[in-house]
């Protein structure tokens, strides 16, 4: 079980927002991993993740102010592109 995350070097600012993008890989037995934006965001508002093929993912974020955000798709070994809007 991991996930292996590459972000786009620059971060866009909207107003008082950043949004930060990038690609995933989930690989091994699970289906499921979490996406740690800790390092580009203090706060994430909204995530949003798509899957390089035609699998199912979804995405959610635990509790309000959270800096990480879990990451589910249909099927194991995929991979996918995220877009996650915050404050830094």
């Amino acid at each position: 079980m991991a996930i292996a995350v590459t972000f786009d070097e620059r971060v866009s600012t909207f107003g008082n927002m950043h949004v930060v993008t990038g690609s995933f890989t989930i690989s091994g037995t699970s289906s499921a991993e979490v996406l740690d934006l800790s390092d580009h965001l203090g706060t994430i508002y909204s995530i949003t993740v798509n899957g390089t093929d035609n699998t199912q993912m979804h995405a959610w974020l635990t509790d309000v102010g959270d800096t990480t955000a879990n990451i589910k798709a249909a099927a194991n070994d995929k991979s996918g592109i995220f877009m996650a809007m915050g404050h830094r």
